[in-house]
Order: C-alpha cells, then structure tokens, then sequence
C-alpha cells in the first residue's frame, strides 16, 4: 500500500478552486469541519457529539496556502490510564498536576498507532512467554494494560509534503518524550535533527511521521501502522525539557482550543477513552478455579499457570488463551480487532468494567464512524497530488489514508476537470542566525499562476 501526501488547495482566486462541488465546498475555510450527513458503517455505538475539531480556533496567519486538517482515530498501548480532568471535560496524562500540562503529556513526543497497530504492538511484542525471561513472565512488556484511542485532527508541514511527496514523514521512534537517538544519548539521525533543523538538516518541522506494519510475520494485520507525533523540544526526554527549550523548538502539539494548520502547530486531540487489555481478551471474564472468583487481571491469571501467548520469536503459535489463536493469520487478526472495538463499545453501553470506575466511563466517547470520518475530511484530490488523477482517490478506515482509484467505485472522487494540484518547493537548510521556529517556502500552481511567498513557522507504552 502506498501513503499518499494529504496537503490542501486553498482558494488562489482560480476559477480551478471556486468551481468545486458541494462536496469540497462543505468543508468550509481551514476545515471548520461540518459532518455531512451518511449512511454509518459497522457503527459499533451509535455516534451522536459534534466532533471537538469542530470547537478549535483557527490559528492568524498572512500565507496564502497550507496543508488543510485532517482527522484521523488512532490507539496507544499505554501501562497508565489516562486521568479525566473535571475543569476542561477531557482526559490527560495523569502524571501530571494542572489541566494544561495533563494535556501536554499525554501526547507530548509519543508513538500511536492504528487500531489495528495497537493490537499487533501487543500481540507482536508484548505478551509472547517465550520472549520474556520468567521473571517477567506475569508483566507484559512495559507494564501494558490499556488500549487508549485518540481522536487526533493533524496538519502536516509544507516542508515535509515537498520534502517526501507523501501524507507522512517517517515513522520516528519515540522513548520517553525524546526522538530515539541513534547512538548514546544525544547521537541522532537526519530525521530526527529535522524536526528543527540545524546548518547541514533541513528544518521541516514537527512532522507527523507513519510507517506501514502490515506484513510482520508475527502479527500480520490489514490496515496497521504506526505513527510518531513529535512536540517541541524533541531530543530531550520528558525530565529535561525546559521551558526555554519548548519555546525555542517548533510547536507540533498546539494548545487546547487550536486548530493544527502545520505552521504553528501539526496536530491536536482528545481522548476518547480506553479499554483494559484484560477485558478485550477474555481474561477478566475466566474463573480462577482456586478462588472461584474472576481473575482480577493478567498478573493473577500468570500466577496461578495461565498463558495468554506463547509462539516462536517468528511467531508461530504454540499456545493461548482463545482470543489469540491463529496469530499469523490476517483474516483472525482483522477479526481480533474488530473484538477490541466490540470490547469498548460494550464498556460504554454496559458502564462496567473490574479495572475501571463507573464514573469515569461516563466520561467516555464512542469513536466516530468511518463514514462520519470521511464526511468530515477534506476529499483526496484537493490534499494529495497523485489523486489529481482520473478516478481520484479515497479515504479508508479509521486511518483515513488515500488510496488511489483506477475505477469508478464507491468512495472514490476524482478532482473537477480544472483543477491542477500545485507544486512545493523545498526548504533548505538553517543558516546561520536563522531561527529554528520559521521557515521559508514557495509554491508555483500548474495553471501558471505566479510564485506566491509562504511564510511558515512551523508508542505507544
């Protein structure tokens, strides 16, 4: 599968942009997202709240284009459930005291995934008996124990769109709010450095990076990947950003009330809920035979014999509890993730659950629909160059990735006879005295328009 680059046209003053039809008109200046109205799809509890994109502010700025949002629901794999705050009606980090920092922390420099991913990450990494010493054996990998889903808006940078000619960066690995040095503790690669740039770096920006994880052989899932979500300060872990480091980075995370337009931020969210592990795969729902009683959790499970996974390094099943049976197959694996979105859904309908209090599953959101995702989202052609094609492109799942069409089917929208995608030129490295918070681009539209100056500022457990 091939990610294709989501950058938006904004109006130029062509008749090219002003001749779109209802469809694209409806999504409004900057996204201010209206949710048409369509048919739901597998809508697994009835979705009914306004989308929170719909409530961010537009940031001020003078360009004439930048990449347009688009929404997105993606998961993390995370060992601490996230801690509702009262005051601002969302959910943050819980490692954290005030409101602005709760939600700071809880995607502050951090890798998510797809649905799909968060359930490979745990079933290629994290519960596997044999790859874990017997000490360990009771503890899943990094303490997980909660599925998480985030509603996520981005807008990626037009630095990376001309840089990579993709919807996303690379995939960078995130541990403990720092890009993952290469070598040591402050030895990193070109993609990292990127993120701000230096004299011999391009300053692209806190792009939002994704790499495709569909062919593991351990857990091959349809529609896997993995993302990174870069904040300001990125190559310092959480203990040692300062606050003078934040202000002089780019900003990926906006503030609460913002809407990402990839030059003073890239991405925004809010925590739809969360799921224990334990419930998704059947655990709590066993008898320990010694107590009569449910199991508690995975640890008690352990302690008394239980296995949930044991396989070959490669993968290759030798036991398990019934949720995972049949790990190397696509078709269980599609099946298992559509019994984890069952699991939250039936958390939310019943408002039970032993690892979660009832008052704060209240507080929890069904996801969207794919359909109301796709409503809600700016149509392929007018954000991705290789959808100015034909047939167009269209958007799938949660991940509302474009995939190109070579048919008239459903869900595909090819661009209006008039229109031409335009081109971006690429950024070039700091210089000296230049800041790292701006940079410098240019675009040229195919209809011969002239050179319009853009002035930019800019893992799971």
């Amino acid at each position: 599968m091939k990610i294709y680059v989501v950058v938006a046209v904004l109006t130029l003053a062509l008749s090219s942009v002003t001749a779109v039809s209802d469809r694209e008109v409806s999504l409004s200046a900057e996204l201010e997202v209206t949710e048409r109205p369509s048919h739901r799809s597998r809508a697994l509890v009835a979705s009914t709240s306004t989308s929170f994109v719909s409530s961010l502010k537009k940031p001020p700025n003078s360009d004439k284009y930048h990449t347009k949002p688009v929404r997105v629901i993606q998961a993390r794999v995370q060992s601490d459930a996230p801690i509702w705050n009262e005051t601002t009606k969302t959910f943050g980090s819980k490692y954290y005291n005030t409101a602005e920092e709760q939600f700071r922390g809880a995607l502050d420099t951090v890798n998510t995934a797809s649905v799909e991913g968060a359930l490979m990450y745990v079933q290629a990494e994290g519960i596997n008996y044999n790859t874990r010493s017997e000490e360990d054996r009771c503890w899943r990998k990094n303490g997980m124990q909660y599925v998480v889903f985030y509603d996520i808006v981005f807008a990626q940078t037009n630095e990376t769109v001309a840089e990579y000619e993709s919807e996303y960066g690379p995939m960078l690995p995130m541990d403990g709010g720092q890009c993952t040095p290469i070598s040591g503790t402050n030895v990193f690669s070109k993609e990292c450095v990127s993120l701000n740039g230096n004299a011999s770096v391009l300053n692209l920006g806190p792009f939002i990076g994704g790499e495709s994880k569909e062919t593991d052989a351990r857990a091959p899932y349809p529609h896997c990947w993995w993302y990174s979500f870069p904040n300001n300060c990125p190559l310092q872990k959480w203990a040692n950003k300062t606050e003078e480091c934040r202000a002089s980075t780019r900003q990926g995370l906006c503030d609460m009330d913002t809407l990402p337009d990839g030059i003073s931020c890239t991405y925004n969210y809010r925590i739809l809920g969360y799921v224990p592990i334990d419930d998704a795969v059947g655990i709590t729902a066993m008898t320990n035979k010694a107590t009569g009683e449910k199991y508690a959790n995975f640890t008690e499970f352990c302690e008394v014999g239980g296995v949930e996974f044991q396989a070959s390094e490669a993968g290759v099943w030798n036991a398990s509890i019934p949720f995972w049976k049949n790990p190397q197959n696509a078709t269980a694996n599609a099946a298992r993730t559509e019994k984890l979105l069952s699991a939250y859904a039936n958390l939310l309908k019943t408002n039970k659950s032993s690892q979660i209090e009832s008052t704060v599953v209240k507080q929890m959101l069904p996801l969207p629909t794919v359909a109301e995702l796709t409503a809600g989202n700016p149509p392929c052609y007018f954000n991705v160059k290789d959808c100015d094609s034909e047939f167009g492109c269209k958007r799938e799942h949660y991940g509302q990735m474009c995939i190109l069409c070579n048919s008239t089917a459903t869900g595909c929208v090819p661009p209006p006879e008039n229109f031409t995608f335009p081109t971006l030129q690429k950024t070039a490295a700091l210089t000296a005295g230049a800041t790292t918070r701006s940079t410098a681009s240019s675009l040229v539209l195919g209809t011969g328009v002239a050179l319009v100056s853009l002035a930019l500022s800019s893992l799971m457990a």
